[in-house]
Order: structure tokens, then C-alpha cells, then sequence
């Protein structure tokens, strides 16, 4: 087999990764239309009762925002809002007034916004079950399940006022997408059987998606994509519509060497005042300054059940602090109203919990994303003939697995809060079962003695160390990924001390990240150790780059790229992963979301009794938390939320009291 060159399989879960989706099996039905709610699930209840519809001329705005309408210099609240804007459905009415105040360390840390007050055309429902209308209000499926054709709500606003209309989805996908400087690679999740996907205009409220096949999966990708943009401002920044000379003077102005690095600066949310947004607060100065002021968006498009305009609160406002230590304590002080970034953690939760009555907050939990800590990746395509078939033999790994005492690591390690198992879905998620987690995990190294006899490793050198066929000592070399989780080298270090108590050597070998890819890249190790995650709470199975051997980069490398290139590179895999593969062509082009359900759970139940990785422990639940302050309302506190909120529920819809 040819070596591979560097090549990074995504797994297809954002807007613009590399991986070519596959041809899905031919004739499935086509989908059903999705239903065009305009609510918003509660806040603080798994399901909401449908919003009474809001009578024109009803609509109610913040008091500042009346007087920018009484001084002529804003529109009045119904020509701001769409005819029919998203009626959230939010726990309590609320008031108007009051300032989210908010920690962050520079600007790189933007996770909690990115993950709060995006908007895409559909989110979760709080089950994560199924994707519901946000920005659309609705689509509908046609042309047996290759195009989509989405609603948007008309007389939609810019955070500027300009109409928000299916043009500024095709000034994105003409002007972005299609153009190969700013969009080398193009998404992969908007491709199938290797074919982008053609973008088309129905009428100024309507576009439609078509795809080269049934795709009816691609609703599992809506919420985390972003298919639009505000050409009427962006086209400044574009070579294809603003003056050179004028272009090139904003190059230089900002030390920008490319009109392309110019351009993707002014797409940030997070650091371009005065770029039209459709969010609920938009930034009004740079983050790197001591406080970053986000103020209301006076065009933002739901109102609560009452006809108020949302948000409630008036601004955001942003402290910049010098390291995650100050931020820990400004947290803990009570200087964050509602906080899920930098202050969670196993090793912060009993400073922050002792501290909630001094700080006045409370701790929420968020749902578990279930990773798995320690998990041990084969090299199926060893050039090692005796390792290449030993890691191919279930048996041999089934064997390294039942040899590691989970409990003893979960004691010692997380003390007892993380989750023994190996690498399936969340717990959390909708796709867990225990069983697929517990299959092989139990410790019994008198099984792992008797299976490795079994396999012929029955001869040992002078130290115990187990023989090979070719007489030489039993040892594989472990590439540890650091520095993340903290926990990995240690818990490997464990791993190698049971694995010698059933004759096996492991050479733990901590490895930087950078080299650590590289080094699989190049399939020139014997096991790599990292994290591994089949799905959980808003991210389905096939956005993960551990579940379908098709584009990934941690497992299997060789085996995806036979599968990404159609058999034309890489190495043919075993039946059981052909098989797996297509489980994933099928569940692509399956609309039906029951259907995708009952598929994933063949795909963990592939996983499970093949073992091809080996998982060890999955993340503390308790290490995912963040303190909410006890005047905050209308944000999900007495149950676990999802790690990402926002596809779920909306912070507009928090005020204080």
C-alpha cells in the first residue's frame, strides 16, 4: 500500500471542512415536509405549548428604543420586525433593562457567544431529537430528497436596517463559496457523491438547495452552518465589486497582505463594529479592550408571547482579564451574570460551589458531550507483518481492553466521576445505550491472559514480556496526544503498568499535538492515544470524526481515504467497516429521523462488538458547569442544557429581577 501523504479527513461538522461525501445508497424515498412552527421551545421545559399568535400592532419595544422612534431617528417597532417574527416561549414575561456582564481572556476566547447567540436557520429541539425552524421559518423537501427549499421570514432586518432576503444567501454562495480564493476547499457538507451543491433563488423569501443526492441528513448540519452574508456591506472588501485602489488602501491601512485576509477579518461577529448582524446584541468597540460593549439590535426578529420586542437586556458588556486564574476569581466574586466558559472543570467545581451564596449565583450543569478520555487507536495498516495482524485480531484487542482496571483509573484520576466504558454516544445523547459502552470493559485479566494463549502469545522472556511468532519481545509504543485532556499521559502510564500484569509492553510516549497528527498522517506508529465521541446532545453521529470511517483524522486514516477516493487510494477495509460505511451512505440520504436513529444504533452496535478503538473513560459530568446569577431569569437552570445552548434556546429572552 502507498504511503499517505498529509491529508486531513474532517469530519463533516461545520461550513468549510475538506471531506468528500460518498455516494448514498439509490432509492430512498423522498422526505417528508417539515413542519413550519414559528415558537421557540421553553426555556426551562422539554416541550412548549405553541405561542398564541401576536396581533399586528401589538408589538412592544425597550424604552430606548422608543425614544430613537419618537426622535425620528428609528423606525417604528413594526416596520422592524418580520410579519411574522419567532415567538419565543420563554418561562416568564420579562422586563426591559439591566446589562449582561461577561468574562473573557482575549481573542481567541469567543466559544461561549459563538456557541450563545448564533442564529442559524434551524436548532435542536430540546430532546436534540429532531432540527425545528429559527431563522427560516420553515423548508420543505423535494425531487426524491435532493432539494431543499427554505422559508425565510419576510421583512426580516440587517442589525443596519437593510432586508434580510434569499439574495444574501446568493451573494454568499456566488461570492463565497464559489469563489476559489476566499473558499479553496469547499464545504463538504454541502457536497454529495463528490458534487457541490447548486444554490437557487426562488423569490425574495425562498431559496432552494438541490444535491446530486437524496441528502436528507443535511438538516443534522443546519444548525451549525451559516449560509448567508451582508453582501451590501461585505462587497466593499471583495475583489470582485470594490475599487483596487480602495481595496488595496484597506489592505495597507490594516497590514493586511491579501484582499482575502482582509475579508475574513470583517466576517468576525466578535470584533467588527458596525458590521451588519442578524444576533441579538451586536459589538460596538474591539475585544481587546478593557470592556467590550455589545448594545441591542433594534431590527432583532422575536418578540416574547406578549409581542416584546426582544432581548430584554440592553447590552452586553465584556471584561477583559489577563489569564483564566483572574477570571476564575472575578467569576467566583459575583462579577459574571450568567458564565459557561473558563470557570467549569473537575478540579474548579468545589471552589466554585463553596463560593455561590458569597458570589450570589448558582451553578447549572450542562450536559455531558461524554468524551472518551484515553481512548487507544490501532494501526491496522502496521508494516510490521506480526503487529499489523495482532491489532487486527479482535480477540488481541478485546484482550488489551479486559486487562485495564477502569474503575481503579476513574478513582485515581477523576475521583470517581468519570464514566467507565468504551467509546459509543454520550450518556447524555439520544443514541447511548449502556450496553455499547460496557461490552469489553470489564476488568478481567484472567480473560486477557486466556485470549492472548489463545492467540499463541503464550512464550515470555526472562521479565515476563510475552513472545512473538518471530521470537522477539511482545512491545508496542503508545503516542500519548498532550497536552490535552491533562490526564492522558498519567492515565496511559497506568494503562502500560496492567497491560505488563498480562505480559504486554507499552512504551508510553507523550507527543505535542502538531507532530502527534503528523505522525498519524503518516501511519508510522504502532497505537496513538487521544479522546474519541460517537455523538452527543446537538452533535449527531456523523458530525464525529471517531464514527463512520469516512473523513477523520484520529482512526482508520487508511481506511477513509479508500472510502473518500472510492477505492482509488488508501486500503480496502474489512467487511464489518464496509458495512459500517454504508450505514453512513444510508443515513445521509435518509430523511426520516426515527429511520437515522435506528441506523446510528446498528453503526454503535458495529462499534461495540468490534472494539476497533479502545475507550477507557468517559468525561465527568460534574466537570461541565457554569454559574449563573440568582437575579437572571428565563435561562435553563434545574437541568442540564446542552453544550451548545443556543441550538436549543436563546438567551434574548433573559432578563433580571
Amino acid at each position: 500500500m502507498a504511503r499517505l501523504n498529509r491529508r486531513r479527513f474532517i469530519c463533516i461538522a461545520g461550513i468549510a471542512t475538506a471531506a468528500t461525501v460518498a455516494a448514498a445508497c439509490a432509492g430512498t424515498p423522498a422526505p417528508a415536509a417539515v413542519v413550519e412552527p414559528t415558537q421557540e421551545p421553553a426555556a426551562a421545559e422539554a416541550t412548549a405549548a405553541p405561542a398564541a399568535p401576536v396581533a399586528e400592532g401589538r408589538f412592544k419595544e425597550a424604552p430606548a428604543l422608543a425614544e430613537m422612534v419618537a426622535a425620528g431617528t428609528l423606525p417604528p417597532v413594526d416596520e422592524r420586525l418580520p410579519k411574522e417574527p419567532m415567538v419565543v416561549e420563554a418561562e416568564e414575561i420579562g422586563a426591559f433593562g439591566g446589562v449582561w456582564k461577561q468574562l473573557h481572556i482575549g481573542s481567541g476566547d469567543q466559544s461561549q457567544n459563538w456557541y450563545l447567540l448564533r442564529e442559524p436557520l434551524g436548532r435542536h429541539s430540546t430532546d436534540y431529537g429532531t432540527v425545528v425552524p429559527n431563522l427560516a421559518s420553515g423548508w420543505e423537501w423535494s425531487n426524491e430528497g435532493k432539494t431543499v427549499t427554505f422559508q425565510l421570514r419576510e421583512g426580516m432586518r440587517w442589525s443596519d436596517g437593510a432586508p434580510f432576503t434569499a439574495n444574501d444567501v446568493m451573494w454568499w454562495y456566488e461570492n463565497v463559496v464559489l469563489n476559489d480564493e476566499l473558499s479553496p476547499t469547499k464545504p463538504s457538507n454541502l457536497k454529495r457523491a463528490g458534487e457541490l451543491a447548486v444554490f437557487e433563488k426562488v423569490d425574495d423569501y425562498s431559496f432552494s438547495i438541490t444535491f446530486a443526492e437524496p441528502y436528507g441528513a443535511f438538516e443534522e448540519f443546519i444548525p451549525s452552518m451559516v449560509m448567508w452574508a451582508p453582501g451590501h456591506f461585505l462587497q466593499d472588501f471583495h475583489a470582485s465589486f470594490a475599487d483596487e485602489a480602495d481595496l488595496q488602501a484597506a489592505m495597507d491601512s490594516e497590514g493586511f497582505t491579501t484582499w482575502t485576509d482582509l475579508y475574513s477579518a470583517r466576517t468576525s461577529t466578535f470584533n467588527n463594529p458596525g458590521t451588519p448582524e442578524i444576533i441579538a446584541w451586536t459589538p460596538t468597540n474591539l475585544q481587546d479592550q478593557p470592556v467590550q460593549i455589545w448594545e441591542r439590535n433594534p431590527y432583532y426578529w422575536k418578540v416574547d408571547a406578549e409581542g416584546n420586542q426582544l432581548p430584554y437586556l440592553d447590552r452586553l458588556e465584556r471584561t477583559l482579564l489577563p489569564d483564566v486564574e483572574a477570571l476564575l476569581l472575578k467569576a467566583i466574586a459575583g462579577d459574571a451574570d450568567y458564565q459557561s466558559r473558563r470557570v467549569g472543570g473537575l478540579a474548579n467545581y468545589p471552589v466554585v460551589k463553596e463560593n455561590e451564596e458569597k458570589g450570589n449565583y448558582r451553578i447549572f450543569l450542562v450536559k455531558n458531550v461524554g468524551s472518551n478520555y484515553g481512548a487507544i487507536f490501532f494501526n491496522f495498516y502496521h508494516k510490521d507483518p506480526v503487529l499489523n495482524e495482532l491489532f487486527n485480531t479482535l480477540d488481541f484487542r478485546i484482550a488489551l481492553s479486559v486487562a485495564v482496571d477502569r474503575d481503579e483509573l476513574n478513582a485515581l484520576l477523576f475521583r470517581g466521576q468519570a464514566t467507565p466504558g468504551n467509546v459509543t454516544a454520550s450518556v447524555d445523547s439520544p443514541w447511548y445505550k449502556a450496553e455499547y459502552g460496557t461490552m469489553y470493559a470489564q476488568y478481567d485479566p484472567d480473560m486477557a491472559n486466556q485470549l492472548l494463549d489463545e492467540i499463541g502469545l503464550t512464550e515470555r522472556d526472562g521479565e515476563g514480556f510475552r513472545l512473538r511468532s518471530d521470537g522477539s519481545r511482545l512491545s508496542v509504543v503508545n503516542l500519548v496526544f498532550t497536552p490535552w485532556p491533562a490526564e492522558n499521559v498519567e492515565m496511559q502510564g497506568l494503562i502500560k503498568d496492567y497491560w505488563q500484569a498480562v505480559g504486554v509492553e507499552m512504551i508510553v510516549n507523550p507527543t505535542e499535538s502538531q507532530l502527534w497528527s503528523t505522525i498519524n498522517d503518516t501511519l508510522d506508529y504502532d497505537v496513538m492515544s487521544y479522546i474519541a465521541n460517537h455523538g452527543w446532545p446537538g452533535n449527531s453521529p456523523i458530525t464525529r470524526p471517531t464514527f463512520a470511517v469516512t473523513a477523520n483524522e484520529d482512526w482508520a486514516p487508511a481506511w477513509s481515504l479508500w472510502y473518500a477516493s472510492g477505492g482509488a487510494e488508501g486500503e480496502e477495509p474489512p467487511a464489518e467497516i464496509q458495512e459500517l460505511q454504508g450505514l453512513y451512505d444510508q443515513i445521509l440520504a435518509e430523511a426520516d429521523a426515527d429511520k437515522r436513529n435506528s441506523m446510528y444504533d446498528q453503526a454503535l452496535k458495529l462499534h461495540a462488538e468490534n472494539l476497533w478503538m479502545l475507550g477507557m473513560l468517559g468525561e465527568p459530568a460534574i466537570g461541565r458547569f457554569g454559574l449563573i446569577k440568582n437575579d437572571i431569569h428565563n435561562m435553563p437552570i434545574d437541568e442540564p442544557v446542552g453544550w451548545e445552548p443556543t441550538i436549543v434556546y436563546t438567551p434574548a429572552a433573559m432578563f433580571k429581577a
